[in-house]
C-alpha cells in the first residue's frame, strides 16, 4: 500500500494553507465543528441506538471541543501583532480553552459578546477544563480519578451537546466580529456546565469502563464508527473532513497499539516497559517497538505467515514520519507556527483504505492474543 497513491481524480484532496494564521486556524475550527456537529445529529436522532449513544458521542465531544480550541487560537492569532506572542501563548496555554479565552479577554482589543454571553462562556470553559483539562479524556480510556467521580452515571446527550454548540457559537460570533447566525441565538437559560447528567440511559451516554478491556473497546469502536460515518457522509466535503479524519485515524492506531500493551498472554509486554510506555504517544519508538515482538512470538508459535508484520511496520514508519507526536492534523501549525503538512495532493479514498487496513490488522492481533490468553488461562486452571 502507498499513502501517496492517486487512484481517482474524483477523490483528490489538496492541502494548501494560506499562511495567514488567523484564517487557517479559523478554517480548521469550522472543519472540526462540521464533523462533530454531524456526529451529534446522528447520535441524537437515532435515539434507540445504544452503541451510538455510548460510543459515538465521545468522539463527537472531542471534535467540538477541538473546534472551540482552534477558534480561540484563531482569535489570538488575529489580535497579536508579533509571532512570538502567539508562540508563547500557545505554549503556555496548550489545550486549556479557559486560559485561551482569558488571554483573549485580558488583551481587550475586541469585545463582540454581551456581558451575559461573556460571563456564560467564562464559566462554561472553566467547567469544561475541570473535567477535561488535557483534552484527552474523550480520546483514551478514562483515568481512575474520572471513574471515581462518574462511573455508572448517564450523560444527558442533548444537554451536553447543546452547551458545547452554544460555546462554539459564541466563539464563532467573535470570529465573525459580532455577527451571530439566527439559529445560534444565545440561550441564557442554559446552565454553563460541561457535564449534565440524566436519570436514565435511554438515548444517553453511559459512562462506564469494564476492567476486562481497560476501556479500549468503547474508545476504539467509537472512533472507528465515527471515522466511517464521516468518511461516507456526502454532506461533508472532502476538504472539510480530511484533517479531522486524519487526526482520528492516527488516534485510533495509537489506541489499537496501546490495547495490545494490556494483553494478558503469558509473554506479553514486559511490566517495566508497560508502566513506562503505556501512555506514550510515540507510535513507532515506544508502542510498535514493544508490541511487535509479542505479535511475532505468538504468530510464529501458531504457524502464521509473519511477512505481513514487515509490511505493517513499513506503514507505521510512514505514519510516524507524517505525524510523530499525533498533533500534525490537529492544528494547521506547530506551536512554533511551522506548517508541517502543506502543499500536498492526496487521494482520500486511498488514504482511508490505507489506514483501515492497518487498523484491521491491529484489531485482528488483539483478537488473536485474546484467544491465546483465554486458552492459557483455561490450561492453568485445569493444571491447578
Amino acid at each position: 500500500m502507498d499513502f501517496w497513491k492517486i487512484e481517482s481524480d474524483e477523490d483528490i484532496v489538496t492541502v494548501k494553507w494560506s499562511h495567514n494564521y488567523f484564517e487557517d486556524y479559523k478554517i480548521l475550527s469550522y472543519q472540526f465543528f462540521e464533523c462533530g456537529n454531524r456526529t451529534f445529529d446522528e447520535v441524537i436522532e437515532d435515539v434507540n441506538d445504544n452503541i451510538k449513544s455510548d460510543m459515538w458521542f465521545l468522539p463527537g465531544i472531542f471534535l467540538i471541543r477541538q473546534s472551540i480550541e482552534l477558534g480561540l487560537k484563531a482569535l489570538l492569532c488575529r489580535i497579536y501583532n508579533k509571532n512570538k506572542d502567539i508562540q508563547n501563548t500557545f505554549e503556555e496555554c496548550c489545550h486549556d480553552v479557559s486560559k485561551l479565552f482569558q488571554k483573549y479577554i485580558v488583551i481587550g482589543e475586541e469585545n463582540y459578546l454581551t456581558n451575559k454571553e461573556r460571563e456564560w462562556l467564562i464559566n462554561y470553559l472553566l467547567s469544561l477544563e475541570d473535567v477535561d483539562s488535557k483534552s484527552d479524556m474523550f480520546r483514551f480510556p478514562f483515568e481512575d480519578e474520572f471513574l471515581s467521580k462518574y462511573q455508572g452515571k448517564f450523560l444527558d446527550n442533548v444537554g451536553v451537546a447543546n452547551n458545547l454548540l452554544q460555546a462554539f457559537a459564541l466563539v464563532k460570533k467573535c470570529l465573525k466580529k459580532g455577527i451571530s447566525d439566527d439559529e445560534n441565538k444565545f440561550n441564557e437559560t442554559l446552565e454553563p456546565e460541561f457535564f449534565i447528567f440524566a436519570p436514565h440511559g435511554f438515548g444517553n451516554c453511559w459512562l462506564r469502563q469494564q476492567l476486562s478491556d481497560e476501556g479500549f473497546h468503547v474508545k476504539v469502536n467509537g472512533y472507528i464508527s465515527v471515522i466511517d460515518f464521516i468518511y461516507n457522509n456526502q454532506q461533508i466535503s472532502k476538504e472539510t473532513k480530511f484533517y479531522p479524519l486524519m487526526f482520528m485515524f492516527r488516534n485510533t492506531i495509537e489506541l489499537c497499539l496501546k490495547r495490545l500493551f494490556y494483553s494478558t498472554v503469558d509473554n506479553g509486554v514486559p511490566l517495566k516497559v508497560f508502566y513506562s510506555k503505556r501512555k506514550s504517544h510515540l507510535i513507532k519508538k515506544d508502542l510498535w517497538k514493544n508490541v511487535k515482538p509479542v505479535i511475532l512470538r505468538y504468530a510464529n508459535s501458531s504457524g502464521n505467515d509473519t511477512e505481513i508484520v514487515d509490511i505493517v511496520e513499513r506503514l507505521i514508519n510512514e505514519i510516524n514520519a507524517l505525524d510523530k507526536n499525533g498533533d500534525n492534523f490537529r492544528y494547521p501549525t506547530s506551536y512554533s507556527l511551522e506548517y508541517r503538512f502543506d502543499d500536498k495532493i492526496l487521494d482520500l479514498n486511498n488514504v482511508y483504505k490505507y489506514f483501515k487496513a492497518l487498523i484491521n490488522f491491529l484489531d485482528g492481533c488483539d483478537s488473536m492474543l485474546d484467544a491465546i490468553a483465554e486458552y492459557q488461562s483455561e490450561m492453568q486452571a485445569e493444571y491447578y
